[in-house]
């Protein structure tokens, strides 16, 4: 048996009611970690013995009130194979002689030798292994940069920054070869922020193993713990066999962070998938990947090529595969009057592809909200008068908002009785303005989720050159949904 935890251990705050088994796809866990800290009921007297390895973890115990009583079990609970005790010599007691244990050590500060001078005092005092986490606030730059030093020891570390928004460098940490690392239970009651779950693991970025660095991908965003694109990219990877992994990274910062993973050492990002508010920056940050791409004011996709990115937007393209789709077919789009709610980047993208196909397209703003100068040129218009909607034989809504999230929404739907709708949004599950076509005028209305899914295949062939038929990528999205509901990792309605 090894002196130092292997693989990933699941976080608990009392024991399982059953013995499990593993995620479906998933390797098998490396054990459990039972927090004493935050544990519901009563301790444990001994632990079971098909648990399986544990490291037990008192965070403050010896400045706890049952501090000795605490003590006494934890060291109890540890008197068994494969058991391993986490001290913070600065809140815990020691180990007892003869139990294994991990050297652990929560900053409230960073410094420049905190990984090193945590790994020279676990070494000094004995221990097995060392645990280093970084405050919340860490930046990507330093992030990666402890990955790094913790690879290059020959001492067993664990190294990572905590966080609320992103644990995409939990799996980094394990794709780079530290030896643990730690998950969150598929229980609802039981979450610590900034974990992924273990059936996220195993289903959103099919884990089989972290062997050797997998080339990555990125969707970055304001706020993207919710994006479909891991699920998506990550399920064709495992299909294909594609030796690759797909992650969300929650960003304010995207030029920043893109060229901190640039500077570190780290093989380069080979593609991004950027969202709101990010997509006009993706628009400077490089050629286009064809000619047309140009005329785009915001992308949506970055390609590493050549040393550098390369943009373009799929937004247009998307939405256009959807409406040939309802229409039978590219001849059946020209002259066709498409009224598109909203004027923002996307928005504008999508206008200038359907432009390009000889339809005649209105950008749709707020009442009072049109500007004289705005996007002057012939291409398409703008209007700030709801009532137009009517005259459209297309209708797409580009505003991440809908009747029911919106009090100011001027657009009455009933007045549109055209071929075919488009919700550009799934952030907020089904949204009104498709029920309402659907449902209330029984008319085709492509969701959010569809919009996805056509973006999604266009990407899979600018990123790794793989086709995917339209049909085959809305299924993958719903059998995503599917398995989303049925385990407690990121729910869209």
């Amino acid at each position: 048996m090894s002196t130092v935890p292997k693989g990933w251990f699941v976080v608990r705050d009392s024991l399982p009611a059953t013995a499990e088994t593993p995620a479906e796809a998933a390797e098998s866990p490396g054990g459990h970690e039972l927090r004493l800290d935050l544990w519901k009921g009563d301790l444990p007297e001994r632990l079971p013995d098909d648990l399986g390895p544990v490291i037990v973890t008192d965070r403050g115990g010896a400045t706890s009130p049952e501090s000795g009583v605490r003590t006494t079990l934890r060291n109890r609970l540890c008197q068994r194979p494969a058991a391993w005790l986490d001290v913070d010599p600065l809140k815990d007691a020691p180990a007892a002689e003869g139990i294994p244990w991990i050297l652990s050590r929560h900053l409230e500060e960073d410094s420049a030798e905190a990984v090193n001078t945590v790994i020279r005092e676990a070494r000094e005092r004995g221990a097995s292994a060392a645990k280093v986490v970084l405050p919340e606030t860490t930046p990507i730059k330093r992030r990666l940069e402890v990955l790094l030093e913790a690879a290059k020891s020959d001492f067993p570390c664990v190294a990572f920054a905590m966080s609320r928004f992103n644990h995409a460098d939990r799996l980094w940490a394990m794709e780079s070869g530290q030896p643990w690392g730690y998950l969150n239970s598929d229980s609802p009651e039981s979450t610590i922020p900034g974990l992924p779950n273990r059936s996220e693991l195993a289903q959103r970025y099919r884990w089989q193993s972290a062997g050797s660095e997998p080339d990555r991908y990125l969707i970055f965003g304001q706020d993207v713990r919710h994006s479909l694109s891991p699920d998506w990219h990550n399920r064709l990877f495992a299909e294909k066999g594609v030796a690759a992994r797909f992650y969300p990274w929650s960003t304010d910062h995207p030029e920043k962070d893109l060229q901190a993973w640039t500077e570190s050492g780290f093989s380069p990002i080979q593609g991004l998938a950027i969202t709101a508010p990010h997509k006009h920056w993706a628009r400077q940050a490089g050629a286009g990947l064809q000619g047309e791409c140009e005329r785009h004011s915001a992308w949506n996709t970055l390609v590493h090529k050549g040393g550098s990115y390369r943009g373009t937007s799929t937004d247009g393209p998307g939405a256009l595969a959807l409406l040939e789709e309802s229409l039978g077919g590219q001849d059946a789009l020209s002259g066709k009057r498409v009224a598109i709610l909203g004027r923002g980047g996307a928005a504008q993208s999508v206008a200038t592809s359907l432009a390009d196909r000889e339809m005649e397209v209105v950008l749709h703003c707020r009442p009072g909200k049109r500007h004289e100068r705005e996007l002057a040129g012939d291409r398409f218009t703008v209007s700030d008068q709801p009532a137009e909607i009517a005259a459209a034989d297309l209708l797409i809504n580009a505003t991440g908002s809908d009747p029911e999230e919106s009090q100011e929404w001027p657009w009455a739907l009933d007045l549109f009785q055209g071929e075919a709708a488009l919700e550009m949004d799934y952030s907020r599950g089904e949204t009104a303005f498709e029920k309402t076509l659907k449902e209330h005028q029984g008319m085709e209305a492509w969701s959010g989720f569809d919009f996805f899914a056509s973006q999604a295949c266009l990407q899979a062939r600018h990123f790794y050159g793989i086709e995917v038929s339209l049909h085959t990528a809305i299924e993958m999205v719903r059998e995503i949904r599917r398995e989303r509901a049925r385990n407690n990792y990121p729910v869209i309605s």
